[in-house]
């Protein structure tokens, strides 16, 4: 048996605005927390309860307690449920989605699931509102878990002991965001995305092999069931230039400092377009070089983009580098002159 996993808000149903305006407004309401970033990407885990979190750590300096968490959840799905009452359409399915999921369910090759970033309760309520039936479907939400992942794992568990499959022969996961892109990438799953537009193309950029506009026709989804591949999700890369000594002696004990780390509080990091300038005036002529490449979503340190003097935005990690944020390792020598030249591996982050 083979698994099939949806996201709800903009890949189920037409409610990525409401979901976010009532997100917010429970704030507002409850805490007088006003202003919040809707660039939802720039959260460090783009589920209710990570962002939640995050909110709470950034403007109150500590994480919420169950009583507050519990009053934000209620008072969002009031919302939800009063926009609803007042506008229907603001609550429809993704064109499709209900007649898609009755099929999958009669399904013999492919069983059915949700994960969701939204909490539990709020998830319920869109997709009852929508008219999508979902009894019995296993359902992962953010009470599942702080970070996309972790819910995705978590439905593929529930599945598991739902359908009563010890292991599924194929898993693929059908979402509307970057991040969905990027859980794929990392679980190593086959991913479908859906929208058009400026979100097709985002999701295309990110490295989805295959984006679709809606579920309207079902034969043509379940033939890209069978073909979904892994997406090739472009990893943000930045780079730093060190001893190999150093990078040794870092891999043995897990974690890797700078001197400046000691000296200036944070470990110097450049994008590709800026590594040979960076190169040229701080280590020419140096032999014994090697040049890291981080994923800096990997990365467990702060990292802020800060104005060097010469008036460029520079990343700069502010803590010790977790090795296995580093992906790959490449020689950095100079040429006969002294210079540096752009390595082929760093041309094709441009």
């Amino acid at each position: 048996m083979q698994l099939v996993i949806f996201d709800i808000d903009g890949t189920l149903t037409n409610t990525n605005q409401i979901d976010e305006d009532c997100f917010v407004h429970a704030f507002e309401s409850e805490l007088q927390i006003f202003g919040i970033n809707r660039n939802w990407a720039e959260y460090t885990h783009v589920t209710d309860s990570g962002i939640t979190q995050q909110i709470f750590l950034e403007r109150l300096g500590r994480i919420p307690s169950n009583e507050e968490l519990a009053k934000i959840k209620i008072n969002f799905v009031n919302l939800l449920q009063e926009a609803c009452n007042n506008n229907q359409d603001l609550f429809s399915e993704i064109p499709g989605s209900a007649n898609l999921l009755a099929e999958l369910r009669l399904n013999h090759d492919w069983c059915l699931a949700i994960a969701t970033g939204g909490w539990y309760e709020s998830a319920k309520l869109k997709l009852q509102k929508a008219n999508l039936q979902i009894e019995g479907v296993p359902l992962a939400s953010a009470d599942d878990g702080i970070s996309r992942t972790d819910i995705v794992k978590a439905a593929i568990v529930k599945s598991q002991n739902i359908y009563q499959i010890e292991s599924f022969e194929k898993i693929v996961f059908v979402g509307d965001g970057v991040w969905d892109v990027k859980i794929a990438y990392q679980l190593s799953i086959p991913m479908i995305g859906i929208g058009s537009g400026k979100v097709a193309n985002t999701l295309l950029n990110a490295g989805a092999t295959k984006v679709i506009k809606d579920f309207t026709n079902l034969n043509y989804f379940t033939k890209i069931l069978e073909t979904a591949t892994i997406p090739k999700y472009f990893i943000n890369t930045i780079l730093h230039i060190t001893q190999l000594k150093q990078w040794q002696q870092a891999k043995s004990i897990g974690s890797y400092r700078s001197e400046t780390l000691d000296s200036e509080g944070f470990i110097h990091c450049s994008k590709s377009i800026q590594i040979i300038k960076v190169a040229n005036s701080f280590f020419f002529n140096q032999k014994g070089l090697v040049l890291l490449f981080i994923d800096s979503d990997r990365v467990k340190a702060e990292i802020r983009y800060e104005e060097a003097e010469i008036g460029e935005l520079f990343p700069h990690i502010y803590g010790e580098l977790n090795v296995d944020a580093v992906y790959k390792v490449i020689d950095f020598e100079p040429g006969e002159d002294g210079f540096f030249e752009l390595p082929q591996e760093a041309t094709d982050l441009e």
